[in-house]
């Protein structure tokens, strides 16, 4: 009897066995995404067109100097309205649902997961409104200072954006840094999310390669990138950031930047990201005056440059605008740059947001000199 019960035991596993083993030679492999340039084939050749109305005093706008746009987790634009002193709060196609109280000079904006805007204003100070307090009515939104650096009086917040959910990064400068008076004060530093200064990222001071900073001007964490399609990679402390570079006495090689991590004994580590080098990306003197970056679910990476000013008579110089570049290669794929008022072209411009998906997206320019957002968009159907 025992016997039998053993025989029957062993003809079961074994038949359990290789019905197993047949099963697994059914199973598909998991699909590969492709990065976003294989994704959509003749980018290359696409060109960007003017989108209207332009959002300009002629169609009803009343923007000065505006500084930064950002789009929201919530399918909101934000602009930091600096000359007007406000945040204004639009619609994907640029139509006006709010415009908060009172910020004086308000320069960049971000939002964490709770949907709070975040702001700065080339001051000590850190700036929070919470929409989802008050139901998305940004007018009636209480503007809460969370963070002042008043040991540092001298110290200007230039860029800010949120990384793992609620913590968030922010470039800041010295008042004394300017390109006829330099001194060695140019940060990143990172915040818990309880507005904590945890301490300034390590970052060479002063130099002129790659994980330094001379005058860093934004600040654009990868979280943007996966927000919304993959909390694991959402979660990262890599970023982009964007700086002049130079002052009387330095200069630095790498006006555009990505910080990138390795893992080091089981801990996520900050570290320049080199591939870029020899790349459009990293190209030397592609950019004048980098003011800003944007990224996409692709991965295509938007870099917004002040060029020239009006009064500069180097020809040899930038002209300002925006170029999109290829997150695998490094490829330049699109530019549309231009200095003056006309169509295409700029006035220092500032600020840039993309709409997270290719097919139909917009960008966004915050064209700070003539007081006026512009969108884009591609001119073929993808």
């Amino acid at each position: 009897m025992n016997i039998s019960r053993m025989t029957q035991t062993l003809l079961i596993s074994f038949l359990t066995a290789l019905f197993l083993s047949g099963c697994s030679h059914d199973k598909l492999e998991l699909p590969v995404i492709p990065p976003g340039d294989e994704q959509f084939k003749g980018l290359d050749d696409a060109e960007y067109v003017l989108l209207s109305p332009i959002l300009d005093a002629s169609n009803g706008y009343s923007f000065r100097q505006p500084s930064d746009v950002f789009f929201g987790a919530d399918n909101f634009l934000y602009v930091a309205d600096t000359g007007n002193d406000r945040i204004v709060m639009l619609d994907a196609g640029g139509a006006v649902q709010g415009i908060s109280g009172y910020l004086p000079h308000p320069e960049a904006i971000t939002q964490n997961d709770s949907l709070q805007l975040l702001i700065v204003n080339n001051s000590n100070v850190v700036y929070r409104i919470d929409l989802f307090k008050y139901a998305h009515d940004i007018a009636a939104a209480s503007i809460d200072t969370v963070f002042h650096f008043a040991s540092e009086p001298n110290r200007q917040f230039t860029g800010i954006s949120v990384h793992n959910r609620f913590e968030y990064y922010v470039t800041a400068i010295d008042v004394a840094d300017s390109s006829t008076n330099f001194r060695e004060f140019n940060f990143i530093y990172d915040f818990t999310g309880r507005h904590t200064l945890k301490g300034p990222l390590p970052l060479n001071v002063n130099g002129s390669g790659l994980y330094s900073a001379i005058l860093p001007t934004s600040v654009l964490s990868l979280r943007e990138r996966w927000l919304d399609i993959s909390v694991s990679n959402e979660d990262t402390p890599a970023f982009y950031f964007t700086q002049i570079g130079r002052t009387s006495l330095l200069e630095n090689n790498f006006p555009f930047q990505h910080v990138t991590t390795v893992i080091v004994e089981g801990d996520e580590m900050l570290t320049p990201n080199i591939s870029y080098v020899g790349t459009d990306l990293y190209g030397f003197g592609k950019f004048r005056n980098a003011e800003d970056a944007a990224v996409d679910r692709s991965g295509f990476i938007f870099v917004l440059d002040g060029g020239r000013a009006l009064s500069d008579p180097d020809t040899t110089h930038p002209a300002p605008g925006f170029y999109r570049f290829s997150s695998t290669s490094g490829k330049q794929l699109q530019t549309v740059t231009g200095l003056g008022s006309g169509n295409l072209q700029f006035n220092h411009p500032r600020g840039i947001a993309v709409l997270p998906d290719v097919e139909g997206q917009i960008v966004y320019v915050a064209d700070t000199g003539n007081n006026r957002i512009m969108m884009f968009q591609l001119s073929t159907d993808l």
